[in-house]
């Protein structure tokens, strides 16, 4: 399994909901400009970890749909309603690991280390938030607190030790992920902009390391698509607040042509 984190040139770039252990699993997702003005239409986008296809949308105050068409399909995941950024409603409606269960090494490294980057990005948003007091920020840091507690529930299904337990704010055991952390904490405090930036590269990076991932356990690559997803969610959010202040935000780790597509903002 590759477990990787990419080198990322940071200093110079600003353009840098919850889910439960699957089979079913309810989880809503909305953004909020800074004047608390809904983002996307009805406020909110759900999502269930469910068999089916996956509908979602990210829109800007206008109510314009964002995304390839508004909509971005992603198979292995249905629809339904509840839910915002900022109460990370979820619903755990019946347990897939048995009693028991072990999973080999690499799924055991894989969980430890996406624990970690859900609590970079928690814990990023959260101290820029308290600098800058974005409600964006606010929102999708209780987000990743949902993302955090759907890893950990499957940390302690599989027995596997949680590398976040008693760990402080901004504090990561992974060197790789304290270097990034505390690079776009430097970034981000800079400027609202830059803020916004470091934020977008984190779910940049996010979804390129768990594409990485190749876990055996079924319920964990269940897991890992409905963060991939919501990742997405939060990149458009992030990207849309840049371009709504003439920020253009310019793709560091993903293709630009797929960052456009994910969020519907053209690509500078």
């Amino acid at each position: 399994m590759s477990i990787r984190m990419r080198t990322l040139a940071i200093g110079a770039a600003v353009g840098a909901a919850a889910i439960a252990v699957p089979a079913t699993v309810a989880w809503g997702v909305s953004a909020a400009t800074d004047d608390d003005a809904p983002v996307g239409r009805g406020g909110t986008v759900a999502r269930q970890v469910q068999q089916g296809g996956m509908g979602g949308m990210v829109a800007d105050d206008g109510d314009e749909a964002s995304g390839a068409g508004g909509m971005r399909a992603r198979a292995g995941l249905g629809t339904t309603a509840s839910g915002t950024y900022g109460d990370g409603t979820c619903l755990l409606d019946e347990a897939v690991v048995a009693d028991g269960s072990s999973v080999d090494a690499d799924d055991a490294a894989s969980l430890a280390f996406m624990i970690e980057e859900e609590k970079l990005a928690r814990d990023l948003y959260t101290a820029l938030d308290e600098l800058w007091g974005l409600r964006v920020l606010d929102r999708i840091a209780d987000a990743e607190q949902q993302h955090m507690d759907a890893v950990s529930r499957l940390l302690d299904a599989y027995g596997v030790a949680d590398p976040t337990e008693d760990a402080a704010a901004g504090e990561l055991s992974d060197p790789v992920l304290q270097d990034l952390y505390d690079e776009l904490l430097a970034q981000g405090s800079a400027s609202v902009t830059a803020a916004l930036g470091a934020a977008a590269l984190v779910e940049e990076t996010d979804i390129a390391d768990l594409r990485d991932q190749d876990a055996e356990s079924a319920a964990i690559a269940t897991v890992y698509a409905a963060l991939e997803s919501a990742s997405e969610q939060h990149l458009a959010a992030f990207v849309r607040q840049l371009d709504a202040r003439g920020v253009d935000y310019a793709a560091q780790v993903l293709d630009p042509a797929e960052v456009e597509d994910i969020t519907g903002v053209p690509a500078p």
